[in-house]
């Protein structure tokens, strides 16, 4: 986080903060924090900043807006009396102050510039959780926490962190030009090598990996080496196409390409780490000799990503349920959890495992409730779950285990009636 952040404070906000009934002015309470993070200000300070309001129902990433917040000392010119810092937003924020309220919580960070970056997020929410991770804020009853010592913070699981950061409009360049000349000599001219294939080779790079002894730690190697090769691939490709300029044949400024391009980037990046995490996976279960199936249609157009033991046991009326596993795979949640409920009805139990840290109590509580066990490698069980979650929450080891008890049992089973 020192890489990006000079320091930050976190408040949890109070009515006078968000409420205009409580009051008419545009700050933020709390100035303490504050003037440990900014500074003593001599005459008005205005600072360059981005504010979002986040909770769970974002889909895409937020669209951060540009606007300033001053920073003043209200009685500088009264020297009878002591100071009075505020911070205060513009009206023009309005439409995101609005959105707050009481017990939400508040993050003002300064980056390396000097600019600031101001998220609200929601109380309750997931997005609370990862924020409180990501910035290593773990006492969320704190009303004002601060850090302007960013040494002292310990690192972050890179890929999580990633996509967290984006959140915030941080852009973490996680490319490694000394992979580039293998996966160019590996791929020679290809523009974009398959997910299997591509995945496959991310395996081979990685060295004394052992998916039997340790899949939760082989799982977060492989997919920490993929994305580390496609984003160093990815940069090669997308500076190749700038390179060759956004000009029509006419010399004007082609507009509706950079766009494609920009779309392009977006959608296989999502496709592709899904994709890859599900060749990761597979690999893996193979590895430990597991039965099962991927992709294939239990009722209807329902289709689980892993179906254990086979297609033809799931299908076999006879085959107890209880012999029955299934398991998706999502890089992240939001809401699309709710989607793994709808699959594989003759299996009452869904799994599914997911590479997302952080995530809330409240919405653990709905899996639990849905009947849904979570499965994250063992790397990301300490990031920002509490003791409760992580005693609920299964390893892939974990998992691994119960999967093959239930194909053991399914076989003693079959064999009986055959005898």
């Amino acid at each position: 986080m020192g890489d990006y952040f000079k320091g930050f404070a976190v408040k949890v906000l109070a009515d006078v903060d968000v409420n205009k009934l409580s009051s008419n002015q545009h700050e933020f309470n709390g100035s303490r924090a504050f003037r440990e993070l900014l500074g003593t200000p001599h005459g008005k300070k205005y600072l360059p900043t981005r504010m979002a309001y986040l909770d769970d129902d974002l889909e895409e990433l937020p669209e951060l807006f540009e606007t300033f917040l001053t920073w003043y000392d209200a009685r500088e010119s009264n020297a009878a009396r002591g100071p009075e810092f505020r911070l205060l937003y513009r009206a023009e924020a309005d439409h995101i102050i609005n959105r707050a309220a009481a017990g939400d919580t508040l993050f003002l960070a300064e980056e390396e510039n000097g600019n600031l970056i101001l998220v609200i997020a929601k109380k309750g929410s997931t997005i609370l959780r990862q924020l409180q991770w990501v910035f290593d804020v773990q006492h969320t009853d704190d009303v004002l926490f601060v850090a302007t010592d960013m040494g002292m913070q310990a690192p972050r699981e890179e890929i999580a962190s990633e996509e967290l950061l984006a959140l915030l409009g941080i852009d973490v360049d996680l490319t490694d030009d000394g992979l580039l000349d293998s996966i160019l000599r590996r791929f020679g001219e290809k523009l974009w090598p398959s997910t299997p294939e591509f995945s496959a080779y991310a395996r081979s790079v990685v060295k004394h990996a052992d998916p039997v002894r340790d899949p939760d730690g082989t799982l977060m190697q492989w997919v920490g080496m993929e994305h580390r090769m496609f984003r160093t691939l990815e940069k090669y490709r997308i500076s190749e196409s700038i390179a060759d300029g956004f000009l029509d044949a006419e010399g004007v400024v082609d507009v509706e390409g950079f766009l494609k391009l920009s779309l392009s980037v977006h959608n296989r990046r999502k496709a592709r780490a899904g994709l890859s995490l599900e060749e990761h996976i597979s690999t893996i279960l193979k590895t430990n000799d597991i039965s099962f199936v991927k992709k294939t249609k239990t009722e209807g157009k329902k289709e689980p990503d892993f179906l254990f033991p086979s297609k033809a046991a799931y299908g076999d009326l006879g085959f107890p349920s209880q012999f029955l596993t299934m398991l998706g795979s999502k890089t992240s949640l939001k809401d699309r959890w709710r989607q793994v409920l709808n699959e594989a009805n003759r299996i009452p139990q869904k799994h599914l495992l997911t590479l997302q840290p952080a995530i809330s109590e409240d919405q653990t509580a709905e899996m639990q409730a849905e009947n849904l066990r979570l499965v994250i490698p063992r790397a990301l069980h300490g990031a920002g779950f509490t003791p409760a979650q992580q005693g609920w929450l299964l390893g892939l080891d974990d998992f691994i285990l119960e999967v093959r008890a239930r194909e053991i049992a399914g076989t003693h089973l079959e064999q009986a009636v055959l005898a």
